[in-house]
């Protein structure tokens, strides 16, 4: 019998005890492995917003807050702007409210300059471009809810009111978009804001946000100091900040994520490591005597010491690993939404998981290790 066989049989001669143990590791490693993915997911802006040079207008006062429309003009005078688009949050969902879409209203022609990234085919770029109804759709949204070219579908807005009365309305799906940038958004729905902006109720003639491009992105900062000058003093002073920024700061409305998650991590960590530290001790106390047999048989205490933190890290290399495959699944099972396309559970989490699980059973027998190695032989066979 190798040392392995019996580190695991040592292991597994109480099975409750091993079992219990072993779900405490995975739970927190489940924990460890999605909220880090959550949190990473977070840090880059939900993976709406890619590096890139553009800027993005928003309202001082909250990027909720509309512009007016003849912001959009004023910003394109602005020396060093080379091109600019606008957009308005149409807060869609499709047949039910927990269907939620990503959905702007946007000028087409400007917007997809602004967004080569987003790829059509001529045919369906021409189409979006002359059907004042048309919408174009990320791939993982036709594929979520089964639209096709040609169909009509029925959008519903949270926040607004069509003329007609109802929060409901029709587009023509005029085209089907990939995003050239690995992991890019294929998660939202884009259409005219014209027809937005003629069928709504409220809000008429305000955009939520002017998207700018710079003839020299080095100049961004100038630019944007340029922008947010030209607008001081005035009834909707402006904020202008990188699309990345402008991403992040959205999803901080929420509050200070990241923090929030190392709390929860932590915290579970800590409880982890009291429980199975703990445990270790009371199990390895219980064993004195099978210790002192040991060293009265000529084991050397390296032997012993070996089979202390060998079951120690089996045992939780054994937990962290199925947490970190579960919280892998669940991250993938996440990922079919397109609010979480790009969610995903990177090789540095994998690393620092199995790292710390390797750590964490290297601290948890440190103690059982101190008290094996003081065991005395003629007192520890005196036990029963």
């Amino acid at each position: 019998m190798n040392k392995f066989t019996l580190v695991r049989k040592n292991l597994l001669r109480q099975p409750m005890k091993f079992l219990l143990l072993y779900v405490v590791i995975l739970v927190a490693f489940l924990l460890f492995g999605m909220l880090e993915s959550v949190q990473g997911f977070l840090a880059s802006g939900g993976g709406a917003a890619k590096q890139s040079d553009r800027l993005m207008v928003s309202n001082l006062t909250s990027f909720t807050q509309p512009l007016p429309f003849a912001y959009v003009e004023r910003v394109a005078t602005i020396e060093g702007v080379k091109d600019v688009s606008y957009m308005a949050w149409f807060g869609g969902y499709y047949k039910e409210p927990g269907n939620a879409l990503i959905s702007f209203a946007v000028e087409p022609d400007s917007y997809l300059r602004l967004y080569p990234e987003l790829q059509l085919s001529p045919e369906q770029r021409a189409s979006f471009l002359r059907e004042r109804t048309g919408v174009i759709v990320g791939q993982q949204v036709a594929e979520q809810f089964g639209w096709k070219l040609g169909q009509r579908v029925t959008l519903s807005s949270s926040i607004y009111f069509s003329t007609t009365g109802s929060r409901h309305w029709e587009f023509l799906v005029t085209g089907i978009y990939a995003n050239a940038k690995k992991g890019g958004n294929e998660s939202s729905v884009y259409f005219h804001y014209d027809y937005f902006n003629d069928t709504r109720t409220s809000g008429k003639d305000k955009v939520g946000t002017i998207v700018v491009l710079a003839k020299d992105a080095g100049q961004n900062d100038k630019i944007a100091a340029a922008i947010d000058a030209k607008f001081a003093n005035s009834g909707d002073e402006t904020a202008t900040v990188s699309e990345t920024q402008f991403f992040k700061a959205f999803l901080a409305q929420f509050g200070n994520i990241g923090m929030i998650v190392s709390i929860v991590v932590g915290a579970a960590f800590c409880s982890m490591l009291l429980v199975v530290g703990n445990t270790l001790m009371m199990t390895w106390r219980a064993r004195t005597r099978e210790i002192a047999v040991l060293k009265a048989l000529g084991f050397p205490s390296s032997h012993i010491v070996q089979l202390v933190v060998g079951e120690s890290v089996l045992l939780s290399m054994a937990g962290g690993a199925s947490g970190l495959v579960l919280a892998w699944g669940i991250v993938g099972a996440l990922k079919q939404n397109s609010s979480f396309a790009s969610l995903t559970m990177s090789s540095s989490v994998w690393i620092a998981g199995l790292g710390i699980a390797f750590g964490l059973g290297a601290i948890t027998a440190a103690s059982p290790v101190w008290r094996a190695l003081r065991v005395n032989v003629i007192d520890g066979l005196g036990k029963v």
